[in-house]
């Protein structure tokens, strides 16, 4: 492995110090259950004698605190060294590391947290003088970012509508990849990985590297991957501003985005894995209830347009400012990633920047 640079980022979840409760070490701590308390609630507490924000989840089943996702980018420094200037607290570290071999695979190391594993693909026509969408793509549960790039063939896609695409990989625990949705998957929830800390770092990583156009950057993902897609549309809205879902779910209980995210979700109606009346092994809810609570929380129509024919049933619900929420189930469809998928999300993806 080859260090290209490291990397040292101070990020500050800019949510006011003073308007967030400060609590005793003692009182709560990360992983310690918060059965009485308000799902969502955030309080600043000092661990190793640094300022951190917890939050309270439902995780597995179980309501705990663990650590927030951080949201805003303060400022940066690079360096050779493994020392960090003096910034605001809280403070987080991280290395990005290049592989000696294949140049687009990167392994990031945030303090804390165990190294993680992403591809990062930047189109040959990418030109720094010109901002260029970002695509994060995340594969299902057991999988890997090589099994979405085939499944889905964005890599074509991306070289000839020039958007960079970050593939990246799940937590590995027990030899199975997953993400910590919410209330999906394991090994990641049971863990309490932080996803949502590991893809705030990453954007922030690749926006500094390139011309990003930050009013496009968006999620794809497939199953469990798209149950992340709809958390980091929850959680991390500040950065992302679309998604695309493929035979996931809402696992987020207590979803709350401070600023609108565009949504297309396609699903197999014959899907026995994420099935889309709800149940399953996982017990995800229904999917149009899925989408319909997010279109909610996000401003829109409460009642969507329907279009239904033999193949395909289609909801579609307006909202705010350009934003749409769109729900197609495929008739015959399973819970395989479909060959006219792929194109569809892209169009929706590109007809909905951020205004």
């Amino acid at each position: 492995m080859q260090v290209v640079k490291k990397v040292f980022v101070a990020l500050s979840a800019i949510l006011v110090w003073t308007a967030i409760p400060s609590v005793a070490a003692n009182a709560v701590s990360i992983g310690q259950a918060c059965a009485k308390t308000t799902l969502g609630t955030r309080v600043s507490i000092r661990v190793n004698n640094k300022p951190v924000i917890v939050v309270c989840r439902n995780v597995a089943g179980r309501k705990k605190w663990i650590r927030a996702a951080v949201q805003t980018l303060v400022t940066t420094t690079t360096s050779t060294s493994t020392s960090s200037t003096t910034v605001p607290e809280p403070v987080i570290n991280f290395t990005d590391v290049v592989d000696s071999v294949d140049p687009t695979l990167h392994t990031i190391t945030i303090e804390g947290m165990q190294p993680r594993t992403y591809s990062l693909k930047v189109p040959t026509k990418y030109s720094a003088a010109t901002a260029t969408p970002l695509l994060l793509a995340l594969h299902s549960r057991t999988m890997n970012f090589k099994t979405i790039f085939d499944d889905s063939q964005v890599l074509s896609w991306a070289e000839s509508m020039n958007f960079i695409v970050a593939g990246l990989n799940g937590a590995v625990y027990e030899g199975a990849s997953s993400w910590n949705a919410g209330n999906c998957c394991t090994n990641a929830t049971t863990y309490e990985e932080n996803d949502l800390l590991f893809v705030s770092t990453v954007i922030d990583f690749v926006t500094l590297k390139y011309s990003i156009d930050k009013s496009r950057v968006w999620v794809m993902g497939h199953s469990n991957g798209g149950m992340m897609a709809y958390r980091l549309a929850c959680d991390l809205s500040e950065k992302i501003t679309a998604i695309a879902v493929v035979t996931g779910a809402q696992m987020d209980p207590t979803c709350n985005p401070t600023k609108p995210v565009s949504v297309i979700h396609l699903h197999g109606n014959l899907d026995p894995t994420v099935p889309f009346y709800g149940g399953g092994k996982f017990e995800t809810p229904s999917i149009y209830s899925s989408i319909n609570d997010f279109s909610k929380v996000n401003g829109c129509n409460i009642s969507p347009n329907e279009y239904v024919n033999p193949i395909k049933e289609k909801y579609q619900w307006i909202c705010k400012n350009g934003f749409e929420a769109l729900l197609v189930n495929y008739q015959e469809a399973s819970h395989e990633w479909g060959d006219e998928y792929t194109e569809a999300i892209l169009s929706f993806l590109f007809a909905h920047p951020r205004k």
